[in-house]
């Protein structure tokens, strides 16, 4: 589901087969390095006689976009293919050992060939990780595959200006850029100030260049070639070459060219390029090179630069310290030092937590209740409820723990916790127990964190926040929670029932896991806390946890946004849990077996990715921020409740928001009518709407009253009513609506808890003569429907 190229797939039958008969890791690893050294061998010769750095420039000419418009990229343009032309080329000797003079060569003709050769490398090596998967037998193992495959072939994990907003935060402060300075020779700031110059070279010879050509050729387009003057043919072929044909020279960056564009001195600037660069080196074979680096052993990530030791510098990816900052830095530092301690308490933790806590406050509309709060907690082998507020055991049966976050909305409260720690470069290499126990480290802790606190609200309505102090959240009616992590993990937040089958995450609404950066997107599009609130409980407590699988997590929040994320409930579970719900119906069943089907999400965030660049944009480009797909008025009735803040409006939201565009349509539709009739017969009209689910059972009460009626008169005689049906249905939840007779939102209220068993109610419904519950409504009869047939009028039964 999203973008995708079948092309992508190549020939999946004959490079699948070879691994149908694999009984070991070893006979899968096989068949991998003997493609490798097939298509290795092949590439060594088509680049034979080539200058490596016009052949790496040449390729990133394929594979990268030119600009930052996702919409020209390439087609199946992809930074691995540079990476493999350039492991091989790397175990050259040198740059260009062979004789053949480079004017001579003709590297721009092969390039085609290496991009297939090198894409196929690829997809082989993802069955590889698969197979590898299959063979393990390890709850993991399919997510750890997919995890290596993420590594192995997606860069550019973070939209720019979140990363850089994020690095600056991290590392550029003084503690991050003494301890940068003692174990990487350099601070922030200078490998800021060497990107940006390496980015304003590259782009001002690529400009030059193009603008030198293209002028030559509007001057003298009314010319025959064969008129055009010697001087003027010299001087586009002495600008063309370059261009596209033999880029080495425009494209090679050396120290004294960053200490120019930048102010650097030379020094600092080959200190931050050699720490980024490879060396030719012919003592590993190029087939060894290739395999390990599709085993995992990419030291392309952290080194994207080739050196010819002449310190001239080639890229092969689009900057140098993309997504690997961090991880380079922390790799510097001793394992449990002091210098690891000092900056993960006084840098990575207490930066996160903030960075967190701003974009939730930002998604939720409301500042965090607590932050960096403590509460008690039971010891092992005590219950929940042991802690209540009427508790006098607390020193024997408690821990004083530490929460990151914690936000009351409305009813609702969001329990977040947020994990620094990075994943370690054997887990991303696919090594399933060293994956295990970094999630366990992380996600895994997060989530008891995150479990415990829920379960101490929802079992006692609060929490000790001493051994004196109690704090009562007997409000909250609904508790959701989120692990925000540092790192970006992919497919290891998005696979929930993964982490669930291996025990790391609780089976009963699991958090949701968010990287900060998706985090901090969210933040930026999102346009209203309610739309978050149900994109919690769709990918946490739904069956959207079971049947969506992705690598990312932005792709289902734009599916969310899209309004297709989504699997219809099994309505006979439904109204097991509600026995006051209408019956099961065929077509609801049949919609439930249609929709529950294993559903892998791919590209969805092209739409995303321009809005995110577009101030790198042609400014007349008009780029369409992505936004809710929801009916325009139900919108509009989620901002007006938003806005008054009146109770219930945060569940409300999410509420209206889940219902399919036929629910919405019905809704407003009920709305209209009653509306049309207050015009009409100048009277108090009323319906009910009723939609019981996973999530509860939310019922929505909704009154029209005429001129010389009341707000509050028609409020109380709707509340009686809405009070009534709400204790019939045993509705957890109960929204009242007050329209005028133009359908103008005056007035609401909320009934968030239901009574299982009051005579008075009983009574009152039995004097009301409301319809019996756990009934479908019969259908108008055909005669209903027909102007002409008219039918004599009967005292209805209120529903």
């Amino acid at each position: 589901m999203g973008d995708f190229d079948p092309e992508m797939l190549g020939d999946p039958v004959n490079e699948l087969l070879p691994f149908r008969n694999c009984n070991t890791v070893s006979d899968v690893r096989a068949i991998l390095r003997e493609r490798v050294e097939e298509d290795v061998a092949a590439i060594v010769d088509m680049v034979a006689d080539a200058d490596a750095f016009d052949v790496i420039e040449l390729m990133r000419m394929r594979e990268f976009s030119i600009a930052p418009d996702p919409r020209l990229a390439p087609p199946g343009g992809a930074s691995l293919p540079v990476e493999i032309v350039a492991a091989v080329l790397l175990a050259r000797p040198s740059r260009k050992p062979d004789p053949t003079p480079r004017e001579d060569t003709r590297p721009h003709e092969v390039i085609s060939d290496l991009h297939e050769r090198c894409t196929r490398l690829g997809r082989i090596a993802s069955y590889r990780q698969l197979a590898e998967g299959h063979l393990s037998g390890e709850p993991l193992s399919r997510l750890a595959s997919e995890y290596q495959g993420a590594v192995l072939n997606i860069r550019n994990l973070q939209y720019d200006h979140i990363r850089d907003e994020h690095d600056h935060r991290l590392f550029d402060k003084s503690t991050s850029s003494e301890l940068m300075q003692t174990h990487l020779g350099y601070g922030y700031r200078d490998l800021s100030a060497v990107r940006s110059a390496m980015n304003e070279i590259s782009a001002e010879r690529m400009t030059r260049l193009r603008d030198e050509t293209g002028n030559l050729m509007i001057a003298h387009q009314n010319l025959d070639p064969k008129d055009l003057p010697r001087e003027v043919i010299e001087q586009f072929t002495s600008g063309i070459i370059p261009l596209i044909f033999l880029p080495a020279d425009r494209s090679i960056i050396t120290p004294a060219d960053i200490s120019g564009a930048s102010g650097l001195n030379i020094a600092t600037a080959k200190k931050v390029l050699n720490s980024f660069a490879q060396q030719f080196d012919d003592s590993e074979s190029p087939g060894k090179r290739v395999f390990d680096l599709l085993m995992g052993n990419n030291p392309f990530l952290a080194r994207p630069l080739m050196s010819d030791g002449d310190e001239n510098f080639a890229l092969t990816s689009n900057e140098i310290g993309i997504d690997v900052l961090r991880r380079i830095f922390e790799r510097a530092l001793p394992p449990n030092s002091s210098d690891m301690r000092r900056y993960d308490q006084k840098v990575r933790q207490p930066v996160s937590e903030e960075l967190a806590n701003n974009y939730l406050s930002t998604i939720l509309g409301t500042p965090a209740f607590r932050e960096g709060y403590h509460y008690l907690a039971p010891k092992s082998g005590v219950s929940a409820d042991e802690l209540g507020p009427d508790s006098v055991t607390l020193r024997q049966s408690a821990n004083e723990v530490e929460g990151d976050a914690l936000f009351v909305i409305d009813d609702v409260a969001v329990i977040v916790e947020v994990k620094g720690k990075s994943i370690a470069d054997q887990a991303r290499r696919g090594d399933v127990r060293r994956l295990k126990r970094d999630l366990k480290a992380t996600l895994g802790d997060g989530a008891r964190q995150a479990t415990r606190i829920r379960e101490l609200i929802e079992t006692n309505h609060g929490v000790w926040e001493n051994k004196t102090t109690w704090l009562d959240l007997s409000g909250v009616r609904e508790v959701r929670s989120i692990v925000v992590v540092l790192d970006d993990i992919g497919p290891l937040g998005t696979n929930l029932a993964d982490l669930q089958h291996a025990g790391l995450l609780p089976e009963d609404r699991p958090p949701l896991v968010l990287s900060l950066h998706d985090l901090a997107v969210i933040a930026e599009i999102g346009e209203r806390p309610s739309e978050f609130l149900l994109y919690l409980r769709r990918r946490t407590d739904s069956l959207v946890t079971t049947y969506y699988r992705a690598l990312d997590e932005l792709d289902l929040y734009m599916r969310f946004l899209a309004a297709d994320l989504y699997i219809a409930e099994d309505p006979d579970k439904v109204r097991s849990a509600h026995p006051t719900a209408p019956p099961s119906s065929k077509r609801e069943r049949s919609r439930h077996e249609q929709s529950a089907v294993g559903t892998m999400v791919s590209d969805n965030c092209v739409e995303l990715t321009a809005w995110m660049n577009r101030d790198k944009l042609p400014q007349d480009e008009d780029i369409v921020k992505p936004s809710m797909n929801a009916q325009a008025e139900i919108l509009k009735l989620v901002d007006q409740l938003s806005n008054a803040r009146n109770p219930g409006w945060f569940r409300c939201g999410a509420d209206l928001l889940a219902l399919s565009g036929e629910g919405q349509l019905h809704l407003l539709s009920t709305i209209k009518k009653c509306a049309r009739s207050t015009r009409k017969d100048s009277i108090y009209h009323d319906a009910i709407v009723a939609y019981a689910g996973q999530w509860g059972f939310a019922t929505i009460f909704l009154a029209t009253h005429p001129t010389d009626t009341s707000v509050t008169k028609a409020k109380e005689r709707l509340q009686s009513y809405s009070k009534a049906k709400q204790y019939q249905l045993q509705a957890d939840r109960a929204y009242g609506w007050i329209f005028d007779k133009n359908g103008s939102l005056e007035d609401t209220f909320y009934l968030n808890s239901v009574a299982h068993n009051d005579p008075a109610l009983d009574r009152l419904i039995a004097d009301m003569k409301l319809q019996p519950v756990g009934q479908r409504i019969p259908p108008i009869p055909p005669s209903a429907r027909r102007a002409t047939k008219r039918v004599k009028k009967k005292k209805r039964k209120r529903r």
